[in-house]
């Protein structure tokens, strides 16, 4: 959420009158915790794919950062805030502050806000990486990566943040339910399916298994832990009250996750018990489920009360789950559930939204009350619409990307290639064999199996190359 856009003149945060040191440091820091968020992003996409690809996974989450973070400084960003003076056109689009550059004596605050929404854009790109994981051609991601970030992603952070059409309704997305979760699950659904599976996905029981169930659990408490920075710095303030939503979101978000964590455990105890598995917890349902109630409660974190945030992010859990189960059902092959988590839960927000949101006495916040608190159904209405436009923009653009380079330069790796591994094709990680041990009459001998060396593979390379 940015709420400059209603802020004092004497603070652009929107908190007190002197107090924008305050809120510039609190805003600052909470970016420094999202962005934490791209480890926890690298270390559950790397541990739940094959172990032939783990690296190439973490490269991708920092290209987006790289990459996309250049576009979103250069255009990006004024694209969502850029001032305009055109009415008609701040609806749809801000124009200005291209390679955002500005006098840091009089609007200092317009970098720590570029900072802010930086890492909420290159989170919308990472969404997509593990849906792709283990068969995307890198160079065709990396362009993905940064036309997402600084183009198709911005537009619809403008029209709900950016004082355009949706921010002048009464639509409400608190921090990125829609803008980002459902943006970036939706590019990744289409991203999936215009690749197409894994080789033997649905073929081959057992095909493809987790690398570190451990990094897996480990990314999880990483996006948590950064999910609070990510819901609480969205207040953008701390000063005149602002602090007071901060409090109440971070106590909204730990319950959504705890309860989609519940919800993880509460499916697998029936699927247990049913005998239709044989374990009793399954580890990705566990932070999908964890994952999926966050999202559920990213949209109206600080406008519905605590227990209902226990309420949605069950939901949301159960949601992330269900839908990523339907969609191997299907054979669309997201390794990571990005579509489950991130747009099925993220629309039931949207949704939920519509029905729980509440005004804060003396505070405000949403534009009006939810069905279920005596409102009329406007933020319903206007939140519905403004998720079948994030909808068609994020998907339809998605879709027109990668579809283009897909026959161009392509986007899927060769047979030969995805069999070898990304680590080793586009990043020359081999893996170390291991040694053999075998016993005989006189003890026992360990053997090294030969392998070519690092330097012997450059050596070959360079005479291929002088040839």
């Amino acid at each position: 959420m940015n709420l400059t856009t209603s802020a004092p003149a004497d603070n652009p945060f929107g908190g007190s009158e002197g107090g924008e040191a305050v809120d510039a440091l609190w805003v600052i820091m909470a970016t420094f915790i999202i962005f934490t968020m791209q480890s926890g992003f690298g270390l559950l996409e790397s541990g739940i794919v094959s172990r032939k690809s783990e690296s190439n996974v973490m490269v991708k989450n920092v290209l987006d950062v790289c990459l996309g973070g250049i576009t979103f400084w250069l255009f990006g960003f004024g694209f969502i805030f850029g001032p305009d003076s055109s009415e008609n056109v701040n609806k749809f689009s801000g124009t200005g502050h291209w390679a955002v550059t500005v006098d840091v004596e009089n609007e200092a605050a317009t970098y720590t806000q570029m900072f802010f929404h930086l890492s909420f854009s290159t989170a919308a790109t990472t969404i997509v990486s593990g849906a792709v994981a283990e068969r995307v051609h890198l160079p065709s991601y990396m362009i993905f990566a940064a036309i997402n970030t600084g183009f198709i992603y911005v537009f619809p952070a403008h029209w709900a943040w950016g004082d355009g059409w949706l921010g002048q309704e009464a639509f409400f997305d608190f921090a990125g339910s829609s803008v980002v979760h459902m943006a970036g699950g939706i590019a990744a659904l289409a991203a999936a399916i215009i690749l197409g599976p894994r080789h033997g996905r649905f073929d081959t029981k057992g095909a493809y298994g987790m690398s570190s169930p451990t990094n897996v659990i480990l990314g999880t408490f990483f996006l948590w832990w950064g999910w609070i920075g990510f819901n609480c710095g969205s207040t953008f303030a701390v000063t005149g009250g602002g602090w007071k939503i901060a409090s109440k979101t971070a106590v909204v978000t730990m319950n959504g996750a705890m309860a989609g964590g519940l919800s993880a455990v509460f499916l697998s105890a029936i699927l247990y018990l049913s005998h239709r598995r044989k374990y009793i917890l399954d580890i990705t349902f566990l932070a999908s489920g964890i994952l999926g109630g966050l999202v559920g409660v990213t949209a109206c974190a600080p406008i519905i009360r605590p227990w209902e945030g226990l309420f949605l992010g069950f939901v949301g859990g159960m949601i992330a789950n269900g839908v990523n189960e339907l969609l191997i059902k299907l054979k669309i092959d997201d390794p990571v559930g990005a579509f489950g988590v991130h747009y099925a839960a993220g629309l039931w927000s949207m949704i939920a939204t519509g029905f729980f949101a509440e005004k804060i006495p003396g505070i405000g916040l949403a534009p009006e009350d939810g069905v279920f608190k005596g409102g009329n159904g406007g933020l319903l209405a206007w939140n519905l619409a403004g998720c079948l436009a994030i909808t068609l923009w994020s998907g339809g653009l998605a879709t027109i990307v990668f579809l283009t380079l897909k026959y161009t330069i392509g986007i899927r790796m060769s047979l030969d290639h995805e069999l070898k591994g990304s680590d080793a094709v586009e990043h020359n990680i081999h893996e170390v064999p291991k040694p053999q041990e075998r016993n005989h009459a006189l003890g026992k001998t360990v053997e090294y199996p030969e392998r070519e060396s690092p330097v012997h593979v450059q050596m070959v390379k360079a005479n291929n190359f002088a040839a």
